[in-house]
C-alpha cells in the first residue's frame, strides 16, 4: 500500500512539473514575441536634419529621439518622377542614405519615426538636391574609337559605382539594336565590343545604373577595322635554348588544340612548364604566318575543370607578350619586341582558393588582351611568364588566340 502512495505522489508530482514547465514555456514565449510598445501612441519624430548632397545621392544626419517606443526611421522618395523608393536606419543610427537619384532635381523626402508597433509619426519633410549621378558623369568621360571587329571604349567612373555601359547599333530600318552590355565598378578602364564587318556605321552608347535609371544615348559613326583569327592549324612550337621545358608528356600544340575541359585525366587539355622552371620563363612558338596583331583571348587552366587550379598554382597573374618576324636562335631576346605587358586581375578580389560566379565565367569567356594600335607585325611569339597566382615556379595555360591582319 506503501509502495502504491509513493508511485502516485510521484506521478502527481511529474505531472505537475510538465504542467509547470509547459506554462513557463508559454509565458516566455509570449513575453519574447510580444513588443515593447506603448499602444498605439507613435513615437517622437527626429529633429534637427542636416543634408549632404552626394552623386546621384543623398545622407540625412538628424539627431535621435529619446523615445523607448522607436524602432526605426524611414524615408520615403522618389528618385525620378513617378518612381517611389524607401530608405531605413535603425534607431542605433542617426544618419539615413538615400540613393539612386537620376539627376540634380530638387526634390522632397519625408521622414517617419516607426514603432515596433509599425505607428508612424507625422513626416518630417526636407528637402535634397542629388549631385550629377554617376551614369551621367559616366557617359560624359566615354571616349569611343574604331578598333579591330568593332569599337574600343574608354570611360571614367569616378564614384566606383555599379554601373552598365550599353553598346547599340542601328538595324535595316534605323532601329536602335542592343548589341553588348559591359558591367564595372571601376574608376577608369577600357573595353571592346567586336564582332562587326570593316564598314562604317552608327554606335550608340548609354550608361544604366542598378536602380534602372538610364541615360541618354549617345550615337557615333566609326569604321571598325578589319579583324580575323589566325588558322591555329599553321601554329607550331620552337624550342629555343633558353625556353622552359615541358612538364610530363604535355606540349604547347596543346595551347591551341581547341581542347580547354577534360582535367588531369587528358594530357591534350592544357600546356604546363616543367618544376622549377623559375620566374621568369617563357616559351616560343611560330604563328606560321605574319600579322599585325589585334588582341588575344586566354583561357586557363580551370576554367571548366578543376576549379581549385584556377586562380591559383600555376595561373598566370602577370606576364608579357614578345614578337619578332625574325628570332635569334641562340633563344636570346635580342631583335623581339615587347608587345604588351598583361596582368589578369579577378573582379572579385577575393583570395586565393575562393572563386565568385564572375571570376569563374570570365576565365570560361576567356581573359582578353589587346594589343597596341602602333605594335608591328609579327610571326613569333614568346610569353614570359612573371608571376603566378600561387607564386609557383612554373606555369600553365588551356588555351590561346590570335586576332588580327594578315600582313
Amino acid at each position: 500500500m506503501q509502495k502504491l502512495l509513493i508511485e502516485k505522489n510521484m506521478k502527481s508530482r511529474l505531472i505537475y512539473g510538465a504542467q509547470l514547465a509547459l506554462l513557463l514555456v508559454g509565458a516566455c514565449s509570449e513575453e519574447k514575441l510580444k513588443p515593447q510598445t506603448n499602444g498605439d501612441k507613435a513615437p517622437a519624430a527626429v529633429t534637427n536634419l542636416r543634408v549632404e548632397n552626394g552623386a546621384g545621392k543623398a545622407k540625412i544626419t538628424y539627431d535621435v529621439p529619446n523615445d523607448p517606443t522607436l524602432f526605426y526611421v524611414k524615408a520615403e522618395y522618389e528618385n525620378r518622377p513617378g518612381h517611389k523608393m524607401e530608405a531605413i536606419a535603425t534607431y542605433y543610427n542617426n544618419s539615413i542614405v538615400l540613393e539612386g537619384f537620376n539627376n540634380t532635381d530638387e526634390r522632397e523626402v519625408k521622414l517617419y519615426s516607426i514603432s515596433r508597433a509599425e505607428v508612424r509619426s507625422e513626416p518630417i519633410t526636407v528637402k535634397v538636391k542629388p549631385l550629377t549621378a554617376p551614369i551621367q558623369s559616366t557617359l560624359a568621360s566615354l571616349e569611343p574609337i574604331a578598333d579591330f571587329g568593332g569599337i574600343s571604349v574608354k570611360y571614367e567612373n569616378a564614384d566606383t559605382a555599379n554601373i552598365a555601359i550599353g553598346v547599340l547599333t542601328r538595324g535595316q530600318r534605323e532601329e536602335p539594336i542592343q548589341s553588348d552590355m559591359y558591367y564595372t565598378a571601376e574608376a577608369v578602364g577600357e573595353f571592346a565590343s567586336r564582332g562587326f564587318n570593316d564598314t562604317e556605321q552608327w554606335f550608340g552608347l548609354y550608361v544604366r545604373d542598378q536602380w534602372q535609371n538610364y541615360s541618354d544615348t549617345v550615337w557615333h559613326r566609326l569604321k571598325p577595322l578589319f579583324e580575323q583569327q589566325m588558322d591555329k592549324k599553321k601554329f607550331v612550337g620552337l624550342k629555343l635554348p633558353t625556353d622552359a621545358s615541358t612538364f610530363g608528356s604535355t606540349t604547347l600544340a596543346n595551347l591551341w588544340n581547341d581542347v580547354v575541359s577534360g582535367g588531369s585525366s587528358s594530357t591534350k587539355t592544357w600546356y604546363r612548364s616543367v618544376n622549377g622552371a623559375g620566374i621568369p620563363h617563357w616559351i616560343t612558338f611560330d604563328m606560321g604566318v605574319t600579322a599585325k596583331l589585334s588582341r588575344f583571348v586566354e583561357v586557363p587552366r580551370g576554367a571548366f575543370d578543376e576549379q581549385n587550379l584556377l586562380y591559383a598554382a600555376g595561373d598566370p597573374q602577370l606576364f608579357e607578350v614578345w614578337g619578332t618576324t625574325q628570332y635569334n636562335p641562340d633563344g636570346s631576346f635580342n631583335g623581339w619586341t615587347k608587345l604588351m605587358d598583361c596582368e589578369v586581375v579577378k573582379s572579385s578580389g577575393l583570395p586565393i582558393t575562393l572563386n565568385s560566379n564572375d571570376d569563374i565565367l570570365r576565365a570560361q569567356e576567356g581573359h582578353q588582351f589587346k594589343f597596341p594600335i602602333d605594335a608591328p607585325p609579327v610571326r613569333y611569339i614568346r610569353l614570359k611568364f612573371l608571376q603566378t597566382f600561387g607564386n609557383s615556379d612554373y606555369s600553365w595555360m588551356a588555351e590561346i588566340t590570335f586576332f588580327g591582319q594578315l600582313q
